[in-house]
């Protein structure tokens, strides 16, 4: 994926769910530095698009003046936090791959794939992002978790594939929708 890629994806989202991931990157990254430093790494797959979660329904609540965002205005409130953990893992691609003086073609899969061993890591973001080309999520998610399971060391339980996939999938289907 080239950077203009990359930032084309930013189109899909509003102002506010920008901000607010700018935020939740830069919270992913502290925690990850300081208080998660010893955290199982599969944990950081997910970390963005929670912690967008909880911080998008906060934002809601303060701008509505109440619960409605937990109640009525739930859907709305849990698609503008997925949103924020996109934008966020965008954010992170963006910083790792270019400003971090690594100028090289940047992977948007290779953040979230933090958990594998560090020297399979490329092979598999590669495997994973070219293999997808063309499926759908469902399909996608199915070639994820397999092949998941052949890049995971120590190896991962049947919950963790299905959830890491989906959340991949999702992810990458995302991004591609531009």
């Amino acid at each position: 994926m080239s950077f203009v890629q990359i930032v084309s994806a930013f189109r899909l989202y509003s102002a506010d769910v920008l901000l607010l991931a700018l935020g939740v990157t830069l919270l992913t990254s502290l925690l990850k530095k300081t208080v998660m430093k010893s955290c199982d790494k599969k944990i950081f797959v997910f970390l963005p698009f929670i912690l967008g979660i909880v911080l998008y329904a906060a934002y809601r609540m303060i701008v509505t003046g109440g619960a409605t965002p937990l109640t009525d205005g739930i859907i709305h409130t849990l698609e503008g936090g997925f949103g924020c953990g996109c934008a966020a893992t965008l954010y992170y691609v963006i910083y790792k791959q270019f400003l971090r003086g690594k100028f090289q073609k940047a992977d948007p899969l290779l953040p979230l794939l933090e958990f594998l061993p560090e020297e399979k890591r490329a092979e598999a973001a590669k495997t994973l992002y070219d293999g997808s080309q063309g499926l759908t999520e469902e399909e996608m998610a199915a070639y994820f978790k397999e092949t998941l399971n052949t890049f995971a060391d120590p190896p991962m339980s049947e919950e963790e594939l299905c959830a890491t996939a989906e959340v991949l999938a999702e992810y990458l289907t995302s991004i591609r929708k531009n």
